[in-house]
């Protein structure tokens, strides 16, 4: 995972360097800063940009409780199998490695799930992906004079970003909560310019997942399978 993070971030790195280089040789008025792809202060403060991510991962865990019971009843009604082959066997492989090795399962699952995956797919979905499709749709509607275009370029950009981010999850059952979530992650994305608020709320989303993974490893908590 994280090499797999980490070839990733240096792709979309790459890429937008590059795509500067060109625009510089074109003799476009445009700079190698990385605040395009929203490493940047968010625009009401560090602080207040932090709890607005909070807040957000916390409503995104209260949307999945209920998402994840109407996509099974879903996919069971039209007679799709709602078990998860890849999430759930993946989770319960970090439960038997935190009984096996809480000392290094424990800290490696924070700083992974936690804290280096959320940053590189923030990046990747809303600093490139997502902010990359609405800049494309507003100067594409402002060169149409396309009423009310910058709004349909969001929803545009945001349901496209997000429908991709969930399809990437390759489990049919959290595809619901995972697109609301996404959806969320745009929104505060885009109303404080940084993904750093993205990134608040996405590992703050991850880290009820990590927690119960972590007590049920301990022997604290007893998980139905």
């Amino acid at each position: 995972m994280v090499l797999q993070d980490a070839v990733l971030a240096a792709i979309v790195i790459a890429i937008f360097l590059t795509g500067v280089f060109v625009l510089r040789s074109a003799g476009r008025e445009v700079t190698y800063s990385l605040t395009s792809l929203g490493l940047r202060r968010p625009r009401n403060g560090i602080l207040r940009g932090v709890g607005l991510g909070i807040a957000t991962g916390l409503a995104g865990i209260l949307v999945e409780t209920v998402a994840n019971p109407i996509s099974v009843l879903v996919l069971r009604h039209f007679g799709y199998s709602a078990k998860s082959s890849i999430q759930q066997p993946f989770m319960q492989g970090l439960e038997g490695w935190v009984r096996q090795s809480p000392g290094v399962a424990i800290p490696a699952m924070i700083a992974v799930v936690i804290l280096f995956g959320p940053a590189v797919e923030e990046l990747v979905f809303r600093g490139a992906i997502f902010n990359g499709l609405y800049r494309l749709g507003a100067l594409l509607s402002s060169r149409l004079a396309i009423k009310g275009g910058r709004g349909v370029s969001f929803w545009v950009a945001a349901i496209v970003s997000s429908s991709l981010f969930a399809l990437l999850h390759l489990e049919p059952v959290i595809f619901l909560s995972i697109f609301v979530l996404a959806l969320l992650l745009c929104c505060v994305f885009f109303r404080t310019g940084s993904i750093l608020t993205s990134f608040a709320a996405h590992a703050t989303f991850n880290s009820l997942a990590v927690l119960v993974i972590i007590l049920d490893g301990l022997g604290v908590l007893n998980v139905p399978v």
